[in-house]
């Protein structure tokens, strides 16, 4: 640990007059707390503060990368045990990038706990622009990043690295097999790179890897070393082993399942197909006759099911050509089936082996799923719009009205004495009321107009790319027509008026609430204007 007089702590939040005249930036920084603890002037220049206090006072965590957290992190126990760490940093205190090369080293913080004592050095290796940024692409990508001497001793790990594999420092220490390690150093004596799946070591586990190795020489020795790039790949083995097992257990359990298979070779010949198979595509045929038969004339021949033919046939030739892991498609038949299909390549031993397709019917579940659809967004009663669907078309609108300029009305409707209605004739009579009204606006509105019952006897009716006049118009319209309409009721028929309040979008709305507060207030204008009648806010 460096020697710096007595005064140096204590000097570390105020002004020390030598330190201050030193050109090199040294600056103390809290790793635990991400806080400034001491920077001299060049320091306080080259964060770009205006004061010492201005430095300490920043929050560095709200900038700080999980990858600097991570290196930070390896330092701490590092500096700890008095280890000076001379590395490479990229620092962006203005938002443009500052390099510098840093040693660092232990600071004993005055409770007790270990800082680390920053000075920025004149580096004798200069990086150009594609290196510094080849080396901060290194130290934030996910890949692990090893580098070894040329005995296999670690030089320096990226931060995923060394959040992997703390503990772990020597190349052999990495594999589970030690002998394959061995053998890897020897063939990279003869052989500059080499590429490889493996069990490998990381923290307390073991999980497969890609690796990458290649043979290189130490910028700063001039020594060999090696360089080694792993990513983990586990899911894919475990996937390649399910599949290995499926393969093996298919002919056992096939004729047992519901969906339809059909199990393809790599040259695109049938290995295997079910019943269901046949059931799907009306095949009469037993699935045992399709046993080599030619996938792509079969495709061909079965175009002819769905709405989309050629479709069909160039999705299968798509995903058979890239043999991707799997893919779902969702298939529209001619005759008003839907049918889910799934795309499975097999490979074994990395080897590829052709591929499964499994066809499922799904024509019960679209038609729930559509039903549970409408229903949400359906009135029980009327069979209009609810309020739901309202307030999602209502802010579509809105949105045109704002961004592009289009024009939109909105009419609230309410029946008068409703209530009177229902304690006279009856909630049933009542509700004959509500039908009629929704009839009426739902024949003699446009297609683009949105009739909605939004609760009680309140009916509001959304009018995409209408003027305020005109919507006055259809307005009184409706209140003549729904004047002389006619209930037949049990006692006798009758009538009833309603009072429609008529406003427009603004591109100025703040909310859709502003809109229907502008229709309310026009449609209790007409209530106390005497009801059975139109009136306008704008």
């Amino acid at each position: 640990m460096p020697s710096f007089p007595n005064t140096f702590q204590s000097a570390t939040r105020t002004h020390d007059p030598l330190l201050d005249r030193l050109q090199t930036p040294v600056w103390i920084f809290d790793i635990e707390q991400e806080r400034m603890h001491y920077a001299n002037a060049a320091a306080v220049r080259l964060w770009e503060a205006k004061t010492p206090q201005g430095l300490y006072a920043r929050d560095f965590s709200s900038t700080m990368s999980e990858a600097t957290r991570r290196r930070l992190a390896d330092y701490l126990p590092r500096l700890a045990k008095g280890e000076v760490i001379d590395e490479h940093w990229s620092f962006y205190p203005g938002g443009q990038a500052i390099s510098l090369h840093c040693r660092c080293s232990r600071f004993v913080m005055n409770d007790g706990r270990t800082g680390m004592l920053v000075e920025g050095l004149e580096s004798d290796i200069s990086l150009d622009a594609s290196s510094l940024r080849a080396l901060e692409a290194v130290r934030h990508t996910p890949m692990m990043v090893s580098v070894f001497d040329g005995q296999g001793c670690l030089l320096v790990r990226n931060p995923a690295a060394l959040e992997a594999r703390r503990d772990l420092t020597a190349f052999g220490a990495c594999f589970t097999d030690h002998d394959l390690a061995e053998q890897i150093l020897q063939q990279l004596e003869g052989e500059p790179r080499c590429s490889l799946e493996a069990i490998m070591r990381v923290n307390d586990s073991e999980r497969w890897h890609h690796v990458d190795l290649c043979r290189a020489t130490d910028p700063k020795t001039g020594q060999p070393m090696i360089v080694m790039g792993e990513f983990d790949i586990t899911s894919r083995k475990r996937l390649e082993t399910a599949q290995l097992v499926s393969k093996r257990q298919l002919e056992v359990v096939i004729e047992g399942l519901e969906v339809g298979l059909l199990l393809e070779d790599e040259s695109r010949r049938v290995i295997v197909a079910n019943q269901a198979f046949c059931d799907i595509f009306a095949i009469e045929a037993s699935p045992e006759t399709l046993v080599g038969m030619d996938c792509r004339e079969a495709a061909q021949s079965s175009k002819a099911h769905f709405t989309e033919p050629e479709g069909f046939v160039t999705r299968i030739e798509e995903l058979v050509g890239k043999k991707r892991r799997q893919a779902r498609d969702l298939l529209a038949m001619a005759d008003g089936r839907f049918l889910e299909r799934a795309y499975t390549p097999l490979f074994v031993a990395d080897q590829y082996h052709g591929h499964l397709w499994v066809y499922r019917d799904i024509t019960q579940e679209r038609r729930q799923e559509a039903d549970w659809a409408r229903k949400a967004s359906t009135d029980p009663l009327t069979g209009l719009a609810n309020r739901r669907s309202f307030d999602d078309s209502a802010r579509r609108v809105a949105r045109s009205v704002k961004d592009d300029g289009a024009l939109a009305a909105l009419l609230m409707i309410d029946i008068d004495r409703f209530k009177a209605i229902n304690d006279t004739l009856g909630h049933a009579e009542g509700d004959k009321g509500l039908r009629l009204l929704a009839d009426t606006l739902r024949h003699n509105l446009r297609e683009s107009d949105l009739p909605c019952r939004t609760g009680g006897e309140e009916f509001m009716v959304i009018m995409p790319g209408m003027s305020l006049e005109n919507a006055q118009a259809v307005a009184r319209r409706l209140l003549r027509q729904i004047a002389e309409a006619t209930i037949e009721a049990e006692a006798l028929p009758f009538h009833f008026t309603v009072s429609i309040g008529v406003t427009g979008f603004k591109p100025t709305d703040a909310s859709i609430e502003a809109v229907t507060r502008r229709a309310d207030a026009a449609m209790y204008q007409a209530k106390h204007e005497g009801r059975n009648r139109v009136a306008v806010r704008w």
